[in-house]
């Protein structure tokens, strides 16, 4: 089984978050994954979340988007230059932001933090369907119906799947 990586620097800027997801979910296609639009945009909206947290509340100048995948499972990291963890937590209804943590948990498979010599790096995985596409109506009524049953929080604080240096 192939195991595929990748890392882009990017400017903190908001700007570097449209740009983060389309050259992410671009690299997996490159790799020679195939999924619907509804995949495409859950991940999408991963890689969107991760980024613009590190934008809105990290430091410095410049952040790094990793990206490993292996198999069916997709690993993505993203360091900072601040070391204060987000935290998941559910907005008020009138709120205009603070659900990107709430949305990491309940759509990717796991997620963490952990500290980095330089800041911190906020990672997560998530599995790319390995059966046939659902029709998108039916994708979007499982997509809910895993919402619902993920109560728990499924954060791992200080430990990673994958090291940090990448190759």
């Amino acid at each position: 089984m192939a195991t595929f990586t990748t890392r882009w620097f990017l400017a903190s800027a908001p700007a570097s978050v449209r740009s983060a997801r389309h050259r992410a979910v671009d690299q997996l296609r490159a790799w020679g994954y195939q999924f619907d639009q509804d995949v495409a945009g859950t991940f999408a909206l991963l890689v969107s979340e991760v980024v613009t947290n590190a934008v809105l509340h990290g430091k410095g100048d410049l952040l790094t988007l990793a990206m490993v995948a292996r198999g069916q499972e997709v690993f993505v990291e993203v360091l900072d230059a601040s070391n204060v963890a987000p935290s998941r937590r559910e907005a008020d209804p009138q709120d205009e932001g603070g659900r990107g943590m709430f949305l990491v948990d309940a759509l990717a498979s796991t997620w963490g933090i952990h500290p980095t010599p330089r800041g911190k790096a906020v990672w997560l995985t998530y599995a790319l369907p390995e059966q046939p596409i659902p029709a998108r109506g039916r994708r979007r009524a499982e997509l809910l119906a895993s919402l619902i049953r993920r109560a728990r929080p499924r954060i791992h604080i200080g430990t990673s799947p994958v090291p940090s240096a990448l190759p």
